[in-house]
């Protein structure tokens, strides 16, 4: 996936996670893909997500997540 200009100057910080349910076990090593879709509007710079978590195409957990968005300062 290429990302655009515009989410290269974005940085997402997880700041909740809820309703997880753990399909398989992850190890260290692992890649973790998360596969989410809004289930709200980005508001103020939060944006609500529902979602799957992958290892290779393995499910390995799902969950609802919250995250802030922020701008990268200018380096």
């Amino acid at each position: 996936m290429v990302l655009s200009q515009k989410t290269e100057k974005y940085s997402t910080y997880f700041i909740r996670v809820d309703n997880v349910k753990f399909r398989k076990k992850v190890v260290p090593g692992d890649t973790l893909i998360l596969k989410l879709t809004l289930t709200t509007p980005i508001r103020r710079g939060i944006a609500n997500m529902k979602g799957l978590a992958y290892v290779g195409n393995t499910i390995v957990a799902e969950g609802e997540f919250m995250a802030q968005i922020v701008k990268k300062k200018d380096e």
